[in-house]
């Protein structure tokens, strides 16, 4: 028989995801629309990135500030807030130059990320220690969904008019309604003196960020290559597009079960078996990607990659709680624009300098890398407190 604070927790949950997977598909949306007309009024492509890159550079110089204003203002209020940025931000571009668009996309970038801050929280606190993995799980495997909705809708609106925009904005309305059913406790997440803040968390959690980071370098990567990486080896662009889509299933399907594995087995395991494959499945596509097995590779190599990412919110919302946790999220949030920045400039210069084939490595050392500091720590993620 469920308990009220069981239902509670259940219902918190519930509404976090609803609320952040509807901003989510116009993030999707807009993170195809906006290139496509850019690259159609004759942008090059260095303004297409630098553009791309407003949202990442807004959340990593925002980022450390944000537990901080997220305490004062409150979780909920401070959502709603990010919402009518949202709309405000999508509205303008819809009808102001482009050259309005660098400003406007740095704080569509940055309220996006702050939404994944509070909502992340959220679910962290509302799960439990027994359940988190699996939480965490669907949570990922809902942001697969919710992103890949977004560009599906272009096909059927166009890239011209105010249609996608105005379904765009119709998305981030609709995440109102979901809060109207969170019911969180602010005082916990109120900033305290003897918290650590953003870079106390940084300092007690450097390889659970790092495994957030590989995560996040590996989907920025293949998002950016695969399929160059597919075309320069023979595919067409609709079957290498749909390679990667079978990737993205994959992440869908097997996110719950690698969470369950990580509640019910060791989350540490967990995270040192799927970086391990992750760095031989990656390497795997030096052979098969003209191959018909390239379809079942893709198809576990992308969840593989993601599973550290689960795992690594689980273990924070483990160890973490209340303004702490707040900080943790905003931190995780810093290293997607990590990952935004350093990873295409660094799997292109390898590229470059040694061919195409250097995308797969490129995967792979993210990974090595991450084994390589896993093995120096004992597979901690987290310090323990310097007086504990």
């Amino acid at each position: 028989m469920p308990t009220a604070e069981s239902t509670s927790r259940t219902g918190i949950i519930i509404a976090a995801l609803a609320t952040v997977g509807a901003c989510d598909i116009a993030f999707g949306l807009t993170l195809q629309l906006i290139p496509l007309l850019m690259n159609e009024r004759g942008w090059p492509a260095w303004a297409i990135g630098l553009n791309s890159a407003m949202g990442p550079i807004g959340i990593l110089m925002v980022g450390p500030f944000l537990p901080r204003i997220i305490s004062r203002v409150g979780t909920k209020r401070i959502v709603l807030v990010i919402i009518g940025v949202l709309v405000v931000s999508l509205a303008a571009i819809s009808s102001l130059p482009v050259w309005m668009w660098f400003p406007l996309r740095f704080f569509f970038g940055l309220s996006t990320s702050a939404l994944f801050v509070v909502s992340e929280a959220w679910i962290l606190s509302a799960a439990t220690t027994e359940n988190r993995g699996r939480v965490m799980g669907v949570y990922t495997s809902l942001l697969s969904v919710t992103f890949a909705t977004g560009p599906l809708i272009l096909p059927w609106t166009g890239i011209h008019g105010f249609l996608p925009w105005g379904i765009g904005i119709a998305c981030i309305l609709l995440a109102i309604l979901p809060l109207t059913f969170v019911k969180v406790t602010e005082d916990e997440f109120k900033w305290r003196k003897e918290g650590g803040g953003f870079f106390g968390f940084v300092s007690r959690a450097p390889m659970l960020l790092c495994a957030i980071a590989a995560a996040t370098l590996f989907d920025n990567v293949v998002i950016s290559f695969f399929t160059i990486y597919g075309i320069s080896h023979g595919l067409d662009l609709a079957v290498a597009s749909r390679v990667l889509g079978i990737g993205i299933i994959g992440n869908v399907l097997l996110s719950y079960p690698l969470g369950w594995l990580a509640d019910h087995w060791s989350r540490k395991k967990v995270m040192v078996l799927s970086s391990g494959l992750t760095v031989a499945l990656s390497l795997s596509l030096l052979v098969v990607i003209d191959h018909w097995s390239v379809w079942p590779t893709m198809m576990v190599l992308m969840p593989m990659a993601f599973a550290v990412y689960v795992v690594g919110l689980a273990t924070m919302g483990d160890t973490f709680k209340g303004p702490d946790l707040m900080a943790g999220t905003a931190a995780v949030a810093s290293m997607w624009g990590v990952g935004g920045l350093i990873g295409p400039p660094v799997a292109g210069i390898a590229i470059d300098l040694v061919g195409i084939d250097a995308m797969p490595v490129t995967l792979a050392g993210f990974f090595v890398l991450l084994l390589v500091g896993l093995a120096f720590t004992g597979g901690r993620l987290v310090r323990s407190r310097p007086n504990g």
